[in-house]
């Protein structure tokens, strides 16, 4: 069973709370992260795209898929991993559900809510992304759901003055001042903040080559629509196409 080395949540809700995010320090193994950098390297750098947005509505039932968009508010690639298709690396899923149950502590709410089915189709899917060198980039933003909060945590994979030297992960603290999170951040640590606070990432850049520039992952909670557009009507359309046929057979039987 994995063990993740984390605070007690009562001391993360009020670090949170007095600066608008807290950095936790070696909270998984060193080699759990060279192992997802060497794994997501592969994975985003063979561009095999099935997507072209980053953010936008998300249903019930969807494929994992890896995205990539590039426009004057963003540019970056950013795979989806739904938590009711097969995973391809149960280490990572498994971290990634218990980071969530962590942060669910932090905010008071029960550990597994966004695990199980509920009437608000609340969930959380599993986000990892490549700004890469020299271009890419994330509009500073806030995050909401109406009235619930959300705490986000970012688990880097790749690190500011080793795979690159400016831009990363700005977040406002609670002066009204942005501040570059990632020029304290180490193998192993992760980043705790207010969504609901402005954030974003800086462009990325670097003179090095063959770097991969800035990867990082976290689950993010979400409201998913229950159907799913197009495909539902397309099965309702195909199921009375078979009542007409079944009816005409009857007919002609008779």
């Amino acid at each position: 069973m994995i063990k993740l080395n984390l605070p007690d949540s009562a001391y993360v809700r009020k670090k949170i709370q007095e600066n608008g995010f807290v950095i936790l320090k070696n909270v998984v193994s060193e080699t759990f992260i060279k192992n997802q950098k060497d794994r997501w390297c592969k994975k985003i750098n063979s561009k095999k795209i099935d997507k072209k947005f980053v953010r936008g509505g998300l249903f019930l039932g969807e494929k994992n898929f890896l995205s990539y968009s590039d426009i004057p508010s963003w540019c970056l690639y950013r795979n989806f991993e739904f938590l009711w298709n097969p995973s391809h690396d149960e280490e990572a899923t498994e971290i990634h559900i218990l980071l969530h149950k962590f942060r669910n502590k932090v905010q008071n709410f029960d550990e597994n809510y966004g695990l199980n089915y509920n009437k608000k189709n609340y969930g959380i899917y599993i986000s990892t992304s490549l700004y890469e060198i020299n271009k890419g980039h994330l509009v500073v933003h806030s995050d909401g759901h109406s009235n619930q909060p959300i705490i986000h945590y970012m688990l880097p994979y790749t690190f500011k003055n080793i795979d690159f030297e400016t831009g990363g992960l700005v977040c406002e603290d609670n002066n009204g001042n942005m501040q570059d999170i990632e020029s304290e951040i180490r193998p192993g640590d992760l980043i705790m903040f207010d969504g609901r606070k402005m954030h974003g990432v800086n462009k990325i850049r670097s003179n090095k080559k063959n770097h991969p520039g800035r990867i990082a992952a976290f689950s993010v909670p979400t409201f998913f629509s229950p159907e799913y557009g197009l495909k539902t009507f397309l099965r309702s359309l195909k199921i009375y196409a078979l009542e007409i046929a079944n009816i005409i057979k009857i007919k002609k039987l008779n």
